[in-house]
């Protein structure tokens, strides 16, 4: 645990002391956290809401234990206590039930043990936000309502507003007035330095700097679309074979020079069958013989010949550590006594990658990221995204990027046969048209597809959605793609691929899953690279695939939207960001972060120039 969380701390610009680490180490053990990265999150989140961003000491530790895991330890007591002994007196929960309303809308960062203290008074006075106090005689001031916008600030409550839900002949919904939802406003997760957080500006300032976009996902100077005359499901068995060849000699060439060296052409690899009373290493690509996800005694290694197709079961009982999905390319260690099992030693699947090169960028940019869906399971109204509208009209960002879906075809009202008086491709054209005009053409927008869409193509790559209205900043993208704005390179996809590597993969002692599985996607080099993906979540088109779901070189930014729980990660140099889902049954979320021009001195160091942070539609 101690390495885990100096790594942690370390990825957050953090270098704690030796004493630092063994009490950070003994309030693991004692409140029972597993998660590195869950501590180090906590820390950094109460260090910039009670200590200016200080760095982690003795005394600092201290206070932090009391205020917010013996806090939090006292109120299950309390909740335990008040559950066994029966109710409290009438008078008694009432104050009780004000004071947890007070404690879960008016103060997000309660669970960090904020409360109205100097810090976040200054806070809000710096965000323009006051606060009238309507207090009962005898009761404490528990409800407070902020006039101006800030950072923590609640999505107000608004009127029964279908801005963005479709024309339709039945019902789409039940008519209600939509409030702001629990919690709104709170910040769920943060990465970046402390100062850079508590002094950012998430609108753009004037002059308005000009946004340049060139995509880089390109397959012989072109990008998927109706253009490249692209066919889908043209691919037949022989070439998905040869494609599988492919990645196999290409990552395997890269794996047997991390593993022989830069210079050395003559590898010493031994077929994934033959027989052998010594240690030898072999190639292969992962399957499993069984529908299903893998586990130890399923999992088989495929070789690299694809006219014989040299096959060969994998025991993964004498290796230390397992993390492997179908579909990845790996070398093996180990011994093969009679050629039916590979006795694992050693799972190999690192190769020597080329960090991202640093972000290019003149000016301060500052963006929005949402992923779909934008619209409650059981209605068609859009109260969320309504709510995200609202919130870019207070802060308009740079580059606000869009992820589907927008209007899933699988949806509940959909699928239940409602008649709309709009065709998707319509409504979707509306949609768009609304944020344009909601939040000006200042912003630039990126909208990028999703197969999940009912107006969109249902194959993975999916290209561009296309609009009959064109908007000089909207700019509709396939889904995966790599944009280059400005000079700071990010790749983004709308499907899903953490949650489909997680529930197919077989991992034992394989660390953090969420640094895992990006790193998965960076050294095989593809957005997708498990095969094969459940025939019920999407079509694979694998000639598509081998062209335009590459990721030949590391991005600074990843954009990965999952139903897994939000994260901000940074592996090889990159920063993983999921944003969660805007229309969520536990509250929505999206994301933002801003970016400055590094400093030659920050350029190693994203936690250095980049503040980002998930928030509570």
């Amino acid at each position: 645990m101690e390495a885990e969380l100096k790594q942690e701390f370390d990825n957050m610009g953090i270098e704690p002391s030796q004493e630092v680490l063994f009490r950070s180490v003994d309030l693991c053990s004692t409140y029972n956290i597993e998660d590195a990265a869950e501590f180090v999150e906590q820390w950094v989140a109460f260090s910039i809401s009670n200590l200016n961003g200080d760095e982690p000491s003795l005394e600092h530790l201290n206070e932090f234990e009391r205020k917010v895991f013996q806090a939090k330890r006292d109120k299950e007591l309390m909740a335990a206590n008040k559950k066994k002994g029966g109710k409290f007196p009438t008078a008694i929960a009432n104050l009780t039930h004000l004071n947890d309303i007070a404690s879960s809308s008016s103060n997000p960062l309660a669970m960090y043990g904020v409360d109205d203290s100097d810090v976040m008074d200054e806070y809000m006075q710096d965000s323009g936000m006051t606060e009238d106090v309507d207090s009962m005689p005898g009761t404490p001031s528990v409800l407070r309502t902020p006039k101006a916008k800030s950072a923590l600030a609640r999505t107000p409550a608004r009127q029964n507003e279908t801005l963005f839900s479709p024309a339709s002949y039945s019902p789409i919904g039940t008519p209600r007035t939509h409030t702001a939802a629990p919690g709104s406003g709170k910040i769920v997760y943060t990465f970046g330095n402390p100062s850079l957080i508590t002094n950012a500006q998430w609108s753009f300032t004037t002059p308005q700097p000009r946004i340049s976009i060139k995509q880089l996902l390109q397959h012989d100077g072109n990008c998927l679309g109706p253009g490249t005359k692209a066919k889908y499901m043209f691919d037949n068995l022989y070439e998905k074979a040869e494609i599988a060849g492919d990645r196999i000699f290409e990552i395997g060439k890269a794996l047997c020079r991390k593993v022989f060296g830069e210079d050395i052409d003559d590898y010493d690899l031994g077929q994934v069958d033959m027989h052998s009373q010594d240690v030898i290493k072999t190639i292969g690509i992962v399957h499993s013989d069984y529908d299903g996800p893998l586990d130890p005694s399923s999992t088989i290694l495929v070789g690299s010949n694809e006219a014989s197709c040299h096959t060969v079961r994998l025991n993964f009982s004498k290796a230390k550590s397992v993390g492997i999905f179908p579909g990845q390319v790996i070398m093996v260690s180990g011994m093969n006594p009679k050629g039916d099992v590979f006795m694992v030693e050693e799972v190999i699947t690192e190769q020597n990658l080329l960090p991202p090169k640093p972000p290019q960028i003149a000016d301060r940019l500052s963006f929005v990221i949402a992923a779909g869906p934008y619209t409650n399971d059981d209605d068609l109204i859009y109260d969320p995204l309504q709510d995200l509208v609202m919130y870019l009209k207070e802060n308009r960002p740079n580059v606000l990027i869009l992820c589907g879906p927008f209007m899933e075809a699988d949806h509940k009202v959909i699928s239940d046969n409602v008649t709309l008086a709009e065709t998707f491709e319509a409504f979707f054209e509306k949609m768009i048209t609304g944020i344009v005009e909601a939040i000006g053409q200042e912003t630039t927008i990126l909208v990028v597809a999703s197969h999940r869409d009912a107006h969109a193509d249902c194959v993975y790559p999916t290209m561009a959605i296309q609009m009959k209205k064109a908007f000089p900043n909207v700019h509709m993208l396939p889904d995966p793609s790599i944009v280059d704005l400005n000079g700071l390179v990010i790749g983004m996809t709308s499907t899903d691929i953490v949650d489909h590597i997680l529930s197919e993969e077989l991992a034992v002692n394989a660390g953090d899953k969420v640094k895992r599985v990006v790193n998965y996607l960076l050294q095989q080099k593809s957005f997708y690279p498990l095969n094969h993906p459940k025939e019920d979540q999407m079509c694979l088109d694998s000639d598509l695939a081998n062209k335009y779901a590459r990721i030949e070189k590391i991005p600074n930014i990843l954009i990965l939207p999952s139903t897994q729980k939000c994260f901000l990660r940074v592996v090889n140099g990159c920063l993983a960001i999921n944003p969660g889902r805007l229309a969520d049954s536990n509250g929505g979320t999206f994301a933002r972060f801003i970016i400055n021009p590094p400093a030659p001195k920050e350029e190693a160091n994203l936690f250095n120039y980049v503040g980002c942070q998930v928030r509570k539609v």
